[in-house]
């Protein structure tokens, strides 16, 4: 900004070149998104259909123009749809870009999230392969020792949730709540008592604004959330977003004791949907997997198993760790005798309802009696009327040892790296629309989402573009090297 040949500058010059510094930038910016993203090679045939076709007359604004603007509003981070607009009005650029001749109101803005999330989703999925190919050339160039080597063949998948301004979201109701039970507790003098879980069991399931906002515990704190689970790459980036909707729900408990317990039940059963919609289209790309304590179960590793990842990184729960057996085993993995190491006789398999599959082997010396078997042993090893049960996990040894041994160097060094999916999750929710939702309308609220997603995805193709792929999760920086 200063010359070294020591000339004086006056103040309103000295205004004059920072305000042209931060403006070239944007420019610079808005060149190379033109250049080198081409939003039409993303927009799937089915989206151009259903947005000329629903209406039945000609469109007043193109669908590139439509999108290009919720594309610019995400990458700037604009808080709301009016902002937006005030910008396009004022700059002659922006219009430019966005291939408008007159600004759409902003209710036109509202219903195309509204109408068209479904395609908007369509477009997110369509950008996947692209990216893939892209984290999957960068990996290739690394050399074997770099930390990050193999990233593109890791899949981490995690939880999270939307949280609407509704009134139950408002601290002083729970707080209520949690007051008058334990002005009951006083009453009653039982120390076993619990005020906070019986505020938790006493709150509604859902909002009375949107059903689709359940009561659950999300980011380390209690509240009503639109929950939905993300998968990323190893490098962090945004591969797939899955919504809990009602079909998920009506397959689960509609009851639980506490938060975590709920929590736990939720996340573990999402893992299945989340990934085999995934997969479908991408399956054979990822070797490696990682999530955290709460996708541990034996159903879990089992389908990550089939899916044929080579290591999974789940650390072991510990509400399942009463469930394995400690008996000794045959080499055909049949539980053995305690005491005489005689073989316990199979007695077929049992899967409850959200339990993993078992199979069911009895004391070799059980007698039936009626329905029920009786042991006939004389030195019984449990002291129990009925006879001696236990159960076996198919997919066990999976759980214990994952391709990789649990607590080792290795482990210790590569689980630190799932972070990196509560860092993105953390980074889309510093978007306004997503920080805090201002509407009710869910398919909004989606759309909100898989447009930040999509400015993730385009980041990545323009840190590619310029040569820089370590800026893949930065935008600031590619902005600063346009």
């Amino acid at each position: 900004m200063f010359s070294n040949d020591y000339q004086q500058l006056t103040l309103f010059e000295q205004v004059s070149t920072l305000n042209n510094l931060s403006f070239e930038q944007p420019l610079k910016f808005l060149g190379l998104l033109k250049d080198h993203f081409h939003l039409a090679a993303f927009i799937p045939d089915s989206f151009y259909k259903h947005y000329y076709s629903s209406l039945g007359t000609d469109r007043d604004y193109g669908l590139e123009s439509m999108l290009s603007a919720f594309i610019i509003k995400n990458l700037l981070h604009i808080p709301t749809i009016s902002l937006l607009r005030i910008f396009i009005v004022f700059s002659p650029y922006l219009q430019e870009f966005c291939h408008f001749s007159s600004i759409p109101d902003e209710s036109v803005f509202s219903r195309f999230k509204t109408d068209f999330e479904k395609d908007i989703r369509s477009l997110f999925d369509s950008m996947t392969p692209y990216i893939l190919d892209i984290c999957s050339s960068f990996d290739d160039g690394l050399p074997p020792d770099d930390p990050s080597k193999g990233l593109s063949s890791t899949l981490i998948y995690d939880t999270s949730g939307l949280k609407p301004m509704v009134k139950e979201n408002n601290p002083k109701t729970l707080a209520s709540e949690i007051k008058r039970f334990k002005s009951y507790a006083k009453t009653i003098d039982n120390k076993d008592f619990n005020p906070y879980a019986a505020a938790y069991k006493n709150m509604p399931k859902f909002s009375a604004a949107n059903r689709d906002f359940k009561l659950d515990f999300v980011n380390g704190h209690f509240g009503y959330f639109y929950k939905f689970g993300m998968l990323t790459n190893g490098f962090g980036i945004p591969l797939s977003i899955h919504f809990f909707d009602d079909e998920f729900y009506r397959c689960l408990p509609a009851d639980f004791e506490t938060p975590e317990e709920q929590k736990y039940c939720f996340d573990n059963a999402s893992l299945l949907r989340a990934l085999s919609e995934f997969l479908a289209s991408n399956k054979g790309q990822f070797r490696t997997f990682m999530g955290d304590s709460e996708f541990d179960s034996y159903d879990n590793f089992s389908l990550l198993k089939s899916w044929g990842f080579e290591k999974v990184f789940i650390p072991i729960n510990q509400r399942n760790s009463s469930a394995s057996s400690n008996m000794d085993t045959d080499i055909q993995g049949t539980p053995l005798c305690p005491l005489t190491k005689e073989p316990f006789k199979p007695d077929g398999s049992c899967k409850g309802k959200n339990r993993s599959l078992r199979l069911k082997y009895i004391c070799p010396k059980s007698v039936r009696r009626g329905s029920n078997f009786t042991t006939a042993c004389e030195t019984p090893c449990r002291d129990i009327k009925s006879t001696v049960t236990t159960y076996k996990y198919p997919d066990k040894d999976f759980r214990m040892y994952p391709g990789i041994q649990r607590n080792s160097e290795e482990w210790d060094t590569s689980y630190k790296k799932r972070t990196i999916i509560e860092r993105e999750l953390s980074a889309l929710k510093k978007d306004p629309s997503i920080e805090r939702p201002r509407t009710l309308n869910t398919a909004s609220m989606r759309s909100d989402l898989y447009f930040a997603a999509i400015s993730k995805l385009i980041v990545v193709i323009l840190a590619h573009a310029i040569d820089k792929p370590e800026f893949m999760r930065n935008i600031s920086a590619v902005m600063r090297a346009a």
